[in-house]
């Protein structure tokens, strides 16, 4: 439709308004003629508005003698019309060619990459990763091939599960997904025993394939055999058979997390006061236009950038940088104890629950509160956890 309505711009149409008694004889006969007609609103039963191309209209003369409609052209669209409005403008005719043929160069360089999606991984090594398979500002659009940089990207940086690359318009837009790193997994045909992956109190053993090497209640060392791919036979005890051992090894996990009970509080407080420091970017180079010192003694900084853009997708290489420093003035405030110790348990439980994996199960959490050598008071948070702590270990086996 959108590609319909450019044409007709681009070759030109009147609007026209059609009166008589045989309307419907009237579009018959100029659909059997392949005078193409489009918008017909039926105004009442001897009245109509349509549009019609310019070569379309040239043919309805004696379409509307042979019906005894009456035609009268309402308005005039289209590039014909506008370029026969300022035919005696030469320069502006010229201006506004060369205003088309910047403008189609411009938009087919890359002006912009944004990543969006990750969280842990840096976005800058994201985008030096991509100005390896070259994906980086000033570069031409049509040598980006989306899908061999999206598998290059995936396999140069450990930690991404999914990359997808888009290039709209000026712009490079990369969505990634951030994953879990999984361990090698060995194939079923190669022996293997199951070790102790961390430290643990073994709460359940349950083994498909493989000799248990532990029972409920025992205490590992990460590292430590759990259930061996070694069995034993009768008669051949130098010769065991090896297997790839397979089990479920249930065990309790602890996770502690400390963070010093703060009995005074610094708070921020704008003052009102503030200074810009405006860049001007142009291509890739940056132009100081005002820049002040900064003699605030403390300050919080806020980068606004403003990029000359049409659109969301069209982005140009102009702009502006404002470097915004707010002025804060320190405020010191005393805090309740219980109200300190309750700030400090909640942060020492979130450093704690960071190491937890995904699988684990929590079944219990204990704080206290201890005082060092110095005086300070520290939460302590130890989160308990069930979790399955075996993982598979080659033995070296045939």
């Amino acid at each position: 439709m959108l590609i319909f309505r450019l044409w007709n711009y681009i070759r030109g149409y009147v609007i026209i308004f059609v009166e008589g008694y045989f309307l419907e004889k009237f579009v018959n006969i100029c659909t059997r003629r392949q005078i193409l007609l489009w918008d017909i609103q039926r105004d009442r039963n001897s009245k109509m508005t349509l549009k019609v191309s310019i070569r379309g209209f040239k043919m309805l003369k004696p379409v509307a003698k042979k019906t005894g409609c009456r035609v009268k052209i309402l308005e005039k669209r289209g590039l014909p019309f506008l370029l026969n409005r300022y035919r005696h403008r030469k320069t502006f005719l010229l201006g506004a060619a060369v205003f088309v043929v910047l403008f189609y160069i411009m938009t087919s360089f890359v002006w912009s990459v944004e990543v969006v999606g990750n969280k842990k991984i840096e976005t800058d090594g994201i985008l030096k990763c991509l100005e390896k398979y070259g994906v980086k500002p000033g570069v031409l659009k049509y040598r980006i091939n989306p899908e061999e940089v999206a598998n290059g990207v995936i396999l140069d940086i450990d930690g991404l599960s999914y990359v997808n690359v888009l290039v709209r318009g000026t712009k490079v837009k990369v969505e990634v997904a951030e994953g879990v790193k999984r361990p090698s997994i060995i194939p079923l045909n190669v022996p293997c025993d199951i070790v102790a992956k961390k430290d643990g109190v073994i709460k359940s053993v349950i083994v498909k394939i493989g000799q248990a090497q532990v029972k409920e209640g025992d205490t590992v060392k990460k590292g430590q055999l759990l259930v061996s791919g070694s069995i034993p036979i009768k008669g051949a005890e130098d010769n065991p058979k090896r297997v790839h051992a397979m089990a479920e090894v249930l065990a309790r996990t602890w996770y502690e997390g400390r963070q010093p009970v703060e009995l005074k509080a610094v708070e921020k407080i704008r003052t009102g006061r503030k200074k810009d420091n405006v860049t001007l970017v142009l291509f890739s180079k940056k132009i100081n236009l005002f820049h002040k010192e900064i003699d605030f003694k403390d300050f919080e900084k806020v980068e606004i950038k403003k990029n000359l853009s049409i659109g969301e997708e069209f982005v140009l290489p102009f702009g502006l940088v404002i470097e915004r420093y707010y002025e804060n003035d320190l405020v010191e405030a005393d805090i309740f104890l219980e109200d300190a110790k309750e700030n400090a348990a909640g942060i020492a439980y979130r450093k704690a629950a960071e190491n937890i994996p995904e699988g684990a199960t929590i079944v219990d959490k204990r704080v206290n509160f201890i005082e060092n050598e110095n005086g300070e008071i520290i939460a302590d948070v130890i989160i308990e956890c069930l979790e399955d702590i075996g993982v598979a270990k080659e033995n070296g086996g045939e």
